[in-house]
Parts: structure tokens; sequence; C-alpha cells
């Protein structure tokens, strides 16, 4: 599968926009996880802090919707500091 490039040179697809880390790449927090008729919604925090609405069925897995980096100063999952 080919991406294409974001506006700002960050990678589009399947990574994210804000910081380029790949979407099927660990870590990354689970927020939380809830079951659906159709598999799960996963709501998970990207290292740079971005929040993340998974959909997993069937078909896979897809990044629906994402929020901005969350503020400075909050902890990066990937490396545990504040």
């Amino acid at each position: 599968m080919t991406s294409t490039a974001h506006p700002h040179g960050r990678p589009a697809g399947d990574a994210c926009p804000y910081c380029g880390w790949p979407d099927r790449a660990e870590p990354f927090q689970v927020v939380s996880r809830h079951g659906t008729a159709a598999g799960h919604t996963v709501w998970t925090r990207c290292g740079c802090g971005s929040l993340q609405m998974r959909v997993v069925d069937a078909g896979g897995m897809n990044v629906v919707s994402r929020s901005r980096p969350a503020a400075e100063g909050a902890t990066d999952v990937r490396s545990g500091v504040v």
C-alpha cells in the first residue's frame, strides 16, 4: 500500500500525522476497549499524546478519529518520561 505525505511533511495513512509513529507499532496506551456487534472500539493514546479511536473488526484495525497531541509536559508512553 502506498501512502501520501501530509502537507507538513508528515506521513499520512497508516501513521500518526503528528509524530509519524506507525499506527500498528507498539507502544501505544490502551485507554478503553468496548465490545460492539461487529468487533471492538478501542481508544488509544499515541506516544505523542494523540488520542485515537480505533475500530477493530473482521477486516482488521482502522484508526477512525484522532485528536491533537497532548499538551506539553504530558507523559510520552514510549519512554515513560513526563
